[in-house]
């Protein structure tokens, strides 16, 4: 049995990258003073978003390789030597039929996360996540992450047609990117940014969302004032997406819609006069083919607007649907 082991810290691995590139060849960083990194919470995440999607190395496409799984990953991977590593080198190269992921590189956090795990060993860690216990919190996936709790609900609720969408920009916020929606934010001190007022305690125009909209929900609230009072920082970070066991609506499919979904498709006039307000809606949408088309951008415009899912989110609304998309 491995031991668990406490996620490293984003800060950490910023300044593990910045001392070993500004660093002379002969001053490098001491792997030994950095938390171990760990596989389950850390590094599994990166390879199951970005390399083992549908069709690529999902061990069904033709190359026959394998990324959801530790003993598959480890078959590309050196201990102790990620530039003997076929699984990290491929993340590194610049050109050619080798770069992988080939539409978009990783950013240079998670290969660093990766190259770290290689050089403590590429050990097969699980991590304790101790939120809410008063201890050590998870860091990587217990703090308020932007591409993964914020835009995904300020889109929705937020940047919806007629709102603060790019062509509308309503009162002048264009609430669809990271730059525009620091505009609405001081960093560090929520209370004194106008995002986090208008969600919280304005009334009357100055309400967001407003009312009669969908409204964001204390959880929500929640992770945008965590995130501004971290710094409001631009992460893209990992999440717990789990494909391995039963996926349900109730614990998969459905937060997703509604943190992603209701915004633009709930009330008298949703979005394309596609409604998903509850689960007859969302499994008619099943059915027919267009909610999975919609997810993938198949003869339609991609969704979520600005913010689309991970590989494995959408494998998890494939699995549901295969299996009868079931209100369970």
């Amino acid at each position: 049995m491995k031991p668990d082991k406490i996620y490293l810290s984003l800060g950490a691995l910023i300044l593990f990258t910045t001392i070993s590139w500004v660093s002379s060849c002969t001053h490098i960083a001491n792997i030994a003073n950095l938390p171990e990194i760990c596989f389950t919470g850390e590094v599994l995440p990166i390879f199951l978003n970005n390399c083992s999607k549908a069709g690529c190395h999902d061990g069904g496409s033709e190359s026959h390789l394998t990324f959801n799984n530790y003993s598959e990953i480890m078959r590309y991977v050196t201990p102790g030597d990620p530039d003997a590593s076929e699984a990290y080198s491929v993340l590194i190269s610049k050109w050619g039929g080798e770069m992988m992921p080939p539409d978009q590189p990783l950013s240079i956090e998670n290969r660093t996360r990766i190259r770290v795990w290689i050089e403590q060993g590429a050990n097969e860690t699980t991590c304790i996540d101790t939120t809410g216990t008063g201890g050590a919190v998870n860091d990587y996936l217990a703090r308020a992450c932007f591409t993964r709790d914020i835009l995904p609900v300020i889109v929705s609720r937020c940047a919806s047609t007629g709102c603060h969408d790019a062509i509308t920009h309503e009162e002048g916020y264009n609430l669809t990117s990271y730059n525009n929606i620091k505009n609405a934010v001081t960093p560090r001190n929520a209370t004194a940014s106008k995002l986090y007022k208008v969600i919280t305690t304005a009334s009357g125009e100055d309400k967001m969302p407003p009312t009669g909209s969908p409204q964001l929900t204390s959880a929500e609230k929640d992770s945008i004032r965590n995130w501004i009072n971290y710094g409001a920082l631009n992460e893209n970070c990992g999440e717990v997406c789990d494909t391995s066991n039963s996926v349900t609506f109730s614990a998969s499919i459905w937060p997703v819609i509604q943190s992603t979904c209701l915004g633009c498709h709930s009330g008298t006039s949703p979005s394309g006069n596609i409604l998903l307000a509850n689960y007859n809606n969302v499994a008619a949408a099943a059915g027919n083919g267009s909610l999975i088309a919609s997810l993938k951008g198949i003869g339609v415009p991609k969704m979520p607007v600005g913010s689309s899912l991970s590989a494995c989110r959408i494998r998890q609304f494939e699995l549901w649907i295969n299996d009868g998309y079931l209100n369970n």
